[in-house]
C-alpha cells in the first residue's frame, strides 16, 4: 500500500497556487487613452516573469519602471469605463533614492483625466486609491534589502491582505555595488575567510537578495523589474543602443536558449529547502539620444544657433531608445521610451 502512494504524483498548494499566478495573465495590459497604450512588445509580460532593465545614468530606467507601476496600480474597471490597470500592489525598493512618488502621482494624474476629461473629482479620488497600492522601501544596505524581502510575504499577510502583489521592483541593483565590492575582496583577503569561503557568491550580499526574489517568484509571483547600472560596454555594442557587461557578480545572465515558458522546477515538486535561480526572462537595454559634442573650432554665435535649432529639441523630445530581448529568442525588438512633463509612453518601431 505505501509503495502505491508514493507513486501517486504530489504537488503542496503554495506550488498550485504559484502555478496559477504564473499562467494568469494580469487583467489588464493597456491605459485606454489613445496613444497612451504600451507597445504590443510589451503585452507578453505575465506574472512571474523577471525583466531587467539596464542603461548608464539619466536613460529613462525609472521612468520607464513608473510606466510599468502605474499600470499595476492603476484600477482596472469602475462604472463600467476600462481604466486599463490591473488595480493590484506594487512594492518598490528604492536603493537608488531616485523614485519619485510626487511624479508618479502626477503622471497617474494625467492619465486618468484622459479617460475622464470632464470628471476630474473622480480622476483624484481614483489616483489616491490607486496610490495607496504602492508601497515604497528605502533599504540602505543589501543585507537590508534581502531581509525586507524574506518579510515581504508577512508584510504583504497583515498590511495588505487585501491586495494582490503584481509588481517587485528594485531600483536599483547596483546601488550599493562599489562598497559590497570592497567589503568582499576584503573579506577575500584574509586567509581564513577565503579558506571557509572560496566561493565569492558566498560573501556577496547580492546572492541573498536573488534567493529572496527567487523565493517569491515562487510563492508569489510578482512581475519582478530589476533596474541595473550600465558600467562597461560590451565588445559586440554597435548601432544607436549600447550593450553592456554584467558587472554584478552572480547576477541573472541574459540567456537566448533558456525556455522562458516552462514552469520553474519548483512547481513540479515540492519547494525545495533552498530557494531556485532567479532567470531573467526580459532585458531592456536603454540608451539616451546621443547629442554631439561642440566642434573645437565653433564660435559662440554659432553654438548658441546650435543649441536653439538642434539640440534643444533634442533634449525636449525627451527620446530614449531601446533594445528588447527575450530569453529563449534571437530576436531584438526596438522600442522608443517617450518621457515628457505630462506623460511616458512606449512607441514600438
Amino acid at each position: 500500500m505505501t509503495s502505491l502512494l508514493n507513486e501517486i504524483p504530489r504537488e503542496s498548494l503554495q506550488n498550485l497556487l504559484s502555478s496559477i499566478r504564473v499562467h494568469t495573465p494580469p487583467s489588464g495590459h493597456h491605459i485606454s487613452a489613445e496613444g497612451y497604450a504600451p507597445a504590443p512588445l510589451l503585452s507578453s509580460i505575465s506574472r512571474g516573469d523577471v525583466i531587467e532593465i539596464q542603461g548608464p545614468a539619466s536613460s529613462g530606467k525609472t521612468h520607464l519602471l513608473y510606466h510599468f507601476v502605474l499600470l499595476c496600480i492603476a484600477p482596472s474597471r469602475q462604472m463600467s469605463i476600462d481604466f486599463g490597470g490591473n488595480g493590484m500592489a506594487a512594492v518598490v525598493y528604492d536603493t537608488d533614492a531616485s523614485f519619485d512618488v510626487a511624479r508618479l502621482h502626477q503622471l497617474l494624474l494625467i492619465r486618468l483625466s484622459l479617460v475622464l476629461p470632464h470628471n476630474m473629482e473622480m480622476a483624484r479620488r481614483l489616483a489616491e486609491e490607486s496610490l495607496q497600492r504602492l508601497h515604497v522601501f528605502r533599504p540602505t544596505s543589501l543585507l537590508q534589502l534581502a531581509t525586507s524581502l524574506l518579510h515581504l510575504p508577512l508584510y504583504h499577510k497583515f498590511s495588505i491582505p487585501e491586495h494582490e502583489i503584481g509588481l517587485l521592483a528594485v531600483d536599483s541593483v547596483s546601488a550599493f555595488y562599489w562598497t559590497d565590492r570592497f567589503i568582499a575582496e576584503q573579506m577575500r583577503n584574509k586567509p581564513h575567510i577565503a579558506q571557509k569561503q572560496p566561493n565569492p557568491s558566498s560573501v556577496n550580499p547580492l546572492q541573498h537578495v536573488l534567493m529572496a526574489l527567487g523565493r517569491l517568484r515562487l510563492s508569489h509571483a510578482p512581475f519582478i523589474i530589476l533596474t541595473n547600472w550600465g558600467l562597461n560596454l560590451a565588445s559586440r555594442s554597435s548601432g544607436p543602443v549600447t550593450f553592456y557587461k554584467q558587472h554584478l557578480h552572480s547576477f541573472p545572465v541574459y540567456s537566448e536558449n533558456y525556455d522562458a515558458s516552462a514552469p520553474p522546477s519548483s512547481m513540479t515538486d515540492d519547494l525545495p529547502p533552498t530557494p531556485m535561480p532567479l532567470p531573467l526572462t526580459h532585458h531592456i537595454t536603454l540608451s539616451p539620444v546621443s547629442i554631439p559634442p561642440f566642434a573645437p573650432e565653433i564660435s559662440l554665435h554659432d553654438a548658441v544657433q546650435q543649441e536653439v535649432e538642434y539640440r534643444r529639441s533634442i533634449v525636449q523630445k525627451g527620446e530614449v531608445t531601446g533594445l528588447v530581448r527575450t530569453t529563449g529568442s534571437q530576436e531584438i525588438t526596438r522600442l522608443t521610451l517617450c518621457i515628457t512633463p505630462e506623460n511616458v509612453h512606449i512607441r514600438h518601431l
